[in-house]
């Protein structure tokens, strides 16, 4: 089934999600991959095709929900704006893909860079948080060149069974997707190509690495106290 498109890009579409295609696609089934639901809550129970379609229905007036497609139409995941707060001008966001191994890599990050602009734009906050599992610090690291930043580490915020994980802090604030728009011509997204050239010159090691370093040598610092 072909879903409308609501926000068009270069290597992918957000499109609007409908009932036809909670009830007939395989949207259910990508929160049952391991690999997808590896960094996420998703995965203790099985999902089935009605829970997708109750999701569908209690989330699509709660939320702003967007099935990403490549260019071929394909859906590969899904990108959410949540949690809208007008009165403290925030918003969260989200994003699951079908597969994490993409033929093209940048494709999840031109969703963000959409539905990031969108956010800004049409809804109006001035602040998108993106908190994530320890474990996508590269993803992370990518996202800092659409303005995500890094603003602290929370200590076994994740539990997942017998996972018990790290969650960083991720927000992006208007006033840097105004500085970054305005190198790029007035968009998040300029081109593939040059969104691949950012990628290969960012920093080798993550702040993320660095903070992460900082608390560990810093242990003794608490445990001093804490004696006293």
């Amino acid at each position: 089934m072909e879903l409308d498109i609501f926000i068009e890009g270069e290597t992918i579409d957000l499109r609007i999600p409908t009932l036809e295609f909670a009830e007939k696609s395989d949207w259910y089934k990508w929160f049952n991959n391991p690999h997808t639901t590896r960094y996420l809550e998703h995965g203790i129970l099985p999902n089935t095709r009605e829970k997708q379609v109750n999701f569908f229905l209690q989330e699509r007036n709660r939320r702003l929900l967007l099935i990403i497609t490549n260019k071929q139409g394909m859906a590969i995941g899904t990108t959410t704006i949540t949690n809208i707060d007008y009165k403290n001008s925030s918003a969260g966001l989200a994003i699951v893909t079908s597969n994490i191994f993409r033929t093209n890599p940048l494709e999840p990050l031109e969703a963000i860079a959409r539905i990031t602009e969108h956010t800004f734009v049409n809804i109006g906050v001035k602040r998108i948080i993106a908190n994530q599992h320890i474990g996508l610090i590269p993803w992370s690291h990518r996202m800092s060149l659409l303005g995500y930043k890094l603003e602290g580490i929370r200590k076994n915020a994740f539990i997942k069974g017998n996972e018990i994980a790290d969650i960083l802090e991720i927000t992006c604030h208007y006033e840097n997707y105004l500085r970054i728009i305005e190198n790029r011509g007035g968009g998040l997204w300029d081109s593939q190509e040059k969104m691949l050239q950012r990628v290969k010159a960012l920093p080798k090691t993550p702040i993320h690495k660095k903070l992460q370093d900082f608390f560990k040598e810093n242990e003794k610092y608490y445990n001093d106290i804490f004696s006293l």
